[in-house]
């Protein structure tokens, strides 16, 4: 298989395949589905909010071949993002609709979404099925979309009020 190479760059070549193969075998599945499910599509659309106290909603569409799949729980994930970069996600349950959509409103806003001196800047959808659903397996999926503000000096990341 790594023939040709001086017998110390066949162990680094050996080493590296097995450390490749090991890491395809331990991620590979939490991707999606380790092969033979059907696969799904989830589509966000961007949202633009004019108010960081008005209610805000994020939704996501969930289809396998064009079809909605209706009755299934999608995760909605708002992303904030605070001081020094810090990354957390609101994360909500939805079940999809006859549509294959599924929604979360929160009342309050981003405002109530986030603590003082951090900024909502998008949300993402995932369906991660663990179990058959009416007898099939379905594939993961997952997608994003930004959530922006409109202020004064434009559009950007929601920003949440800054302490005094």
């Amino acid at each position: 298989m790594l023939t040709g190479l001086p017998a110390g760059g066949r162990r680094r070549g050996i080493r590296l395949l097995a450390l490749v193969l090991l890491a395809g075998g331990l991620v590979g599945p939490l991707g999606g589905c380790a092969g033979g499910c059907a696969d799904t599509v989830i589509q966000v659309s961007p949202v633009e909010v004019n108010d960081v106290s008005a209610p805000l909603t994020v939704s996501a569409r969930l289809t396998r071949d064009g079809r909605p799949v209706a009755g299934v729980t999608v995760n909605l994930a708002v992303m904030v993002v605070g001081p020094n970069n810090a990354h957390s996600e609101a994360m909500f349950d939805a079940t999809t609709d006859a549509d294959g959509r599924a929604s979360v409103t929160r009342r309050g806003g981003v405002a109530r979404l986030s603590p003082i001196d951090h900024r909502v800047t998008g949300y993402s959808a995932y369906f991660q099925p663990t179990n058959k659903i009416d007898g099939k397996r379905y594939c993961w999926s997952s997608v994003s979309a930004r959530i922006t503000c409109r202020t004064a000096a434009g559009s950007g990341p929601c920003p949440v009020g800054a302490r005094t």
